[in-house]
């Protein structure tokens, strides 16, 4: 590839992504009227996860067409056991989720399942995390007891070689193992979920990406998180500090 070909391989790969992001800024402010209820966010969230649902289909019928077809099939679970991060507005879901839909054993159960991983990792920076093989507190008989509500990280999380994956489960502290993922879905999701995030920003939400243990955690010890979340303006808690300077 030529100099000039790579050049303009970079501004076609911004170019796209800048559209993404848009993507997910445009279905946020669409769909997300007021902050009375979780209703708007939810529907907003829900609209966001089909839209790359219908990509990602479309991208596998596309790589199956090519002879190299996504390999990720219900029960294969060896990125279940690896971090898992989401935005707070896909915790919000998630725990919502839960408690909707679980009895009081299995709350029980995914509380302490999330005590258990996050105990292992709360004391290591960031790259140490990556080193820990421990379950997602959601992983039941190896599979998704969230599916529906699965965050953006695992619906873009697509490997085109389950060996490679098995391999780095096997060796979670080599850096220099890598699962062979897609690249495509990765990209599309990830600026997606930060143009969402923007629209959320600008209208005075907290914003933080944290793993799923560490979500749930907070969610079980403060039952009124969501409220509280729907209730606080960042931006205006800001001015308000700045006026008392």
């Amino acid at each position: 590839m030529t100099k000039h070909e790579d050049d303009g391989a970079v501004s076609k790969t911004k170019e796209n992504n800048l559209r993404f992001y848009s993507d997910g800024y445009t279905i946020a402010s669409n769909e997300i009227t007021d902050f009375k209820s979780l209703t708007p966010l939810f529907r907003g969230i829900q609209k966001q996860y089909l839209a790359i649902s219908e990509l990602t289909h479309s991208f596998a019928k596309r790589t199956y067409q090519q002879n190299r077809p996504i390999v990720c099939v219900k029960g294969c679970s060896w990125c279940c056991f690896q971090p898992v991060y989401l935005t707070t507005q896909e915790a919000l879901l998630l725990y919502e989720y839960v408690m909707q839909a679980s009895d009081a054993l299995q709350i029980k159960a995914i509380q302490s399942k999330s005590e258990k991983k996050f105990k292992k990792t709360k004391n290591l920076p960031e790259d140490k995390k990556q080193h820990i093989i421990h379950a997602c507190p959601f992983l039941v008989d190896n599979s998704c007891s969230v599916y529906p509500v699965r965050p953006m990280a695992c619906r873009i999380y697509l490997s085109k070689d389950v060996d490679s994956c098995k391999k780095k489960y096997d060796n979670p502290g080599d850096k220099t193992i890598f699962p062979a993922l897609f690249n495509f879905p990765l990209n599309v999701g990830r600026y997606m979920n930060e143009g969402f995030a923007a629209f959320l920003k600008g209208k005075g939400k907290e914003i933080n990406e944290l793993t799923i243990e560490e979500f749930m955690i907070e969610h079980f010890k403060n039952p009124d998180y969501s409220k509280e979340w729907l209730s606080l303006d960042i931006n205006m808690e800001r001015e308000f500090k700045e006026s008392d300077k």
